[in-house]
């Protein structure tokens, strides 16, 4: 990661093979989705479509933030700071021509503490 954010890239992936990864990722996810479960579940997709909002302005404020703080262009920590799979976000980065090894970094961190902290955080949610 130190290398990496050191602007030291050893490897690139293929474009063609960053848009099959993107198109067989949203193929898998589509496909799981049935025409029952749309119409049978609008509450629960207006309060996620409510959280994605909300979690995708907070990401903006605090990418633009960053960039602001550090100097780097917004759109690469915007996409850092934004939630999803860490090789979504890596791809989506690389499709931009954005800085896909900063995002991935920054994703992995993200993925860290949520693991670090879930397990304390349940603990004290579970006592209370």
């Amino acid at each position: 990661m130190g290398l990496t954010l050191a602007g030291i890239q050893w490897t690139a992936i293929p474009s063609e093979m960053s848009n099959m990864a993107q198109l067989f990722i949203g193929i898998s996810l589509g496909v799981r989705f049935k025409r029952e479960f749309i119409h049978t579940a609008p509450r629960w997709l207006w309060s996620v479509a409510l959280g994605t909002l909300c979690m995708m302005l907070a990401s903006v404020a605090f990418g633009w933030a960053l960039a602001w703080g550090t100097g780097l262009h917004p759109a690469t920590l915007i996409l850092g700071t934004s939630p999803g799979g860490i090789a979504e976000m890596a791809i989506t980065a690389k499709v931009l021509e954005l800085g896909a090894p900063v995002v991935t970094a920054f994703q992995v961190c993200r993925l860290i503490v949520v693991l670090l902290i879930v397990g304390p955080l349940y603990r004290k949610v579970e006592l209370a």
